[in-house]
């Protein structure tokens, strides 16, 4: 996508998006609910759902910004308590081409499906250089 000329108004910076990851239920990070962003993000909002995963009564999901706990959610599974949005104190930003976010699976859960829904938007002209991420 060229940038060039593009005001802060346009369409391209005010829509936002959406990115869904589905992966089955396992402990520690789940690689396939990882998100990344070519370009400059701001993440507004993470809406998780599960797929009739089994285990515990309370499962606990732990999002993780490059490796640091930026949230925990808690699921009452006896409540069929299948949908819900990870609480952010503020908008995450992904500034660079290593950034991420990861999910941290339920302890005890041994199978179904978790989803993970991500609200971003792109920053106004940004880039990422490949070069300076590899070295």
């Amino acid at each position: 996508m060229a940038t060039t000329g593009f005001s802060y108004d346009h369409a391209n910076y005010t829509i936002i998006r959406e990115e869904t990851h589905t992966a089955v239920a396992a402990a520690g990070v789940i690689p396939g609910l990882t998100f990344r962003s070519r370009v400059a993000a701001v993440v507004v909002g993470i809406g998780v759902s599960l797929g009739s995963v089994s285990g515990t009564a309370s499962l606990v999901l732990t999002l993780l910004m490059n490796g640091s706990v930026a949230a925990v959610l808690t699921l009452s599974n006896s409540a069929n308590e299948v949908a819900r949005e990870f609480t952010l104190a503020v908008n995450r930003t992904l500034t660079s081409l290593t950034d991420r976010f990861e999910v941290s699976g339920p302890t005890g859960a041994t199978t179904g499906k978790i989803t993970v829904d991500y609200i971003y938007r792109i920053v106004p002209g940004s880039t990422y250089s490949l070069n300076a991420a590899i070295s």
